[in-house]
């Protein structure tokens, strides 16, 4: 093999390095103490990522990388506690008591040698009888059922994740009739119409995409430039949702459409 063909080989090879690493994103394992029974278990822990997240298919779906990766979904190998990884690291210690309560009666089908092991489906029913006890609001519980949809649905479990999305889609219902959320309406319309699409309603989710279109997303979290950009994005993802319901090219529930 001639030099200038080994040098074109190895550029080759570097550029497709290259292509993967834009895409990538990387976890490392870390010793993490359960907050609960103080069992030290292995659990994964964010390494690098980038903005590239956002455009993954799950944005149809109105959630983000780590929600989409069972690595984010940390369970205790002792005693079963079962929790988001920044919510696990940050369990409130006067919650510990009513957190054992609930885990006493709690199993897994087997033993699993991994936490990422053990099925997403029973990971979060797990984690939805723990959230219970730790006052989370609408906000939160419409996230977790529409990240419940998302994996439920991977598993082939399509009536259960109709169930979680419908309860995702009834919380963004009645935060939309909340007055103290005006400036989130553009937001929640956007999660309106995604779960009305992935239950087989796509006309009641074109006119949440208009109505999305047609509001303005204000937070006095958020400066006027950090405002512009949210609009900016949500406005980008209503037409685009728009565009594939018309093409009927939204990406598939199935799996198949993983970055």
């Amino acid at each position: 093999m001639s030099k200038t063909l080994k040098v074109r080989i190895s550029l080759v090879l570097l550029l497709s390095l290259a292509s993967v690493l834009l895409v990538a994103t990387t976890w490392a394992p870390s010793d993490i103490v359960c907050p609960v029974c103080h069992t030290k278990n292995s659990f994964s822990e964010i390494m690098s990522y980038g903005s590239y997240i956002y455009g993954w298919p799950s944005k149809f779906q109105f959630i983000f990388w780590p929600l989409t990766d069972g690595n984010s979904l940390y369970s205790c190998k002792q005693c079963h506690l079962t929790l988001f990884m920044w919510d696990f690291k940050e369990v409130p210690p006067g919650k510990v008591e009513d957190l054992r309560h609930v885990l006493a009666g709690i199993h897994t089908d087997k033993d699993y040698a991994k936490y990422t092991e053990i099925p997403m489906s029973q990971r979060l029913e797990i984690a939805e009888k723990v959230y219970t006890k730790l006052d989370k609001d609408d906000d939160f519980w419409c996230m977790f059922y529409r990240v419940k949809g998302y994996h439920l649905a991977r598993e082939k479990k399509t009536i259960e994740a109709g169930v979680a999305r419908g309860k995702a889609l009834e919380l963004a219902r009645k935060m939309l009739d909340d007055p103290a959320r005006a400036g989130e309406k553009k937001e929640l319309f956007l999660i309106s119409g995604a779960m009305h699409h992935f239950l087989g309603d796509d006309n009641s989710a074109k006119g949440d995409f208009e109505a999305s279109l047609a509001a303005a997303y204000e937070s006095k979290k958020l400066t006027e430039e950090q405002n512009k950009n949210m609009n900016d994005n949500l406005n980008g993802l209503a037409k685009e949702y728009l565009e594939r319901i018309g093409k009927k090219s939204v990406p598939a529930d199935d799996g198949t459409d993983k970055p």
